[in-house]
């Protein structure tokens, strides 16, 4: 059993990326940019605006755009991919649901037409109005890591994108789409379909100011000056252990845990090994034995 990668990219799935990563309180903390940045996009909406988005958001679940932004034959900018989108019959939503296995909201055709007047409204406030240079830089990652792939090595390069997180092969699995994305970093997100996997991996496309260390070395440092994460590493050193025993291990809550994990993954530090439904950490060796490196390059530029 195997499965292939692809790697695709539109300005559509930055534009879902940029709207989750400000929506999604929980993942705030963990993001680069931070609630500072959320703060400051909040300021750009009235607030009937922010409630009818976030309204939006929970009536969603866990539906998911990505594999319509991966369907969609045309133009994938915002209102390229609207466009189709509205355009598509009741019929053709639920056809297209329906073959990548998504539970589909009873209410799809009302869902279909508020999520794109939320995405309206958030391209006007926001999205419409970023730096061209992510859009531009994540076109260019993309066609970059597209260029790696050379039929065998798709596991490999899979790795390599998300910094660690090991996808094995599965009965029904076929096909996993690589999509590079800037607005959430470092967080690498998943969905899984019967035979799709599509996945959101960090990419800083933006250099970083006159002097600053870069965003990958900042991560791999900090994620190395706790106590808690520095233990976590020790105890996935020659071993891979699930997150139920890091729990038991480190003896502290799960959202704790939860948090450090992203930090540590964020750095290249672990290996998330991820069979089916199933996922357990072992330490990855490959973002040590480079710190030195980047710390010497970084000084001496």
């Amino acid at each position: 059993m195997s499965y292939t990668v692809e790697v695709d990219f539109a300005p559509m799935y930055e534009c879902i990326a940029s709207l989750n990563a400000f929506l999604y309180k929980q993942n705030h903390n963990a993001m680069d940019a931070g609630k500072l940045w959320v703060r400051e996009v909040q300021d750009r909406f009235a607030p009937v605006q922010l409630q009818k988005m976030r309204e939006v958001i929970g009536l969603a679940g866990d539906f998911n755009l990505n594999p319509y932004i991966w369907s969609c034959p045309g133009e994938r900018t915002v209102s390229g991919f609207l466009s189709w989108f509205e355009g598509m019959t009741t019929g053709d939503l639920y056809e297209l649901s329906g073959r990548f296995g998504q539970s589909v909201p009873a209410n799809l055709p009302e869902l279909r037409s508020s999520a794109a007047e939320m995405l309206r409204v958030w391209d006007d406030g926001y999205f419409g109005g970023i730096d061209p240079q992510i859009l531009t830089g994540l076109q260019s990652e993309a066609d970059s890591r597209r260029e790696k792939l050379s039929g065998g090595n798709d596991m490999e390069v899979y790795e390599q994108a998300t910094a660690g997180m090991r996808l094995y092969p599965a009965e029904q699995l076929k096909r996993v789409i690589l999509i590079p994305q800037y607005h959430a970093r470092p967080l690498v997100t998943s969905a899984f379909y019967d035979e799709y996997v599509f996945t959101s991996y960090t990419c800083d496309v933006l250099p970083p100011e006159e002097g600053r260390p870069a965003a990958a070395l900042l991560r791999l440092t900090r994620a190395l000056s706790d106590e808690t994460r520095l233990y976590i590493l020790r105890l996935l050193t020659g071993r891979q252990l699930s997150f139920t025993e890091i729990v038991k291990h480190v003896g502290l809550s799960k959202s704790t845990i939860h948090y450090h994990l992203i930090a540590l993954r964020a750095a290249g530090l672990v290996i998330a090994h991820v069979s089916g439904k199933s996922t357990s950490y072992s330490l990855r060796l490959e973002a040590l034995q480079s710190l030195p490196q980047q710390i010497g390059t970084y000084l001496e530029s």
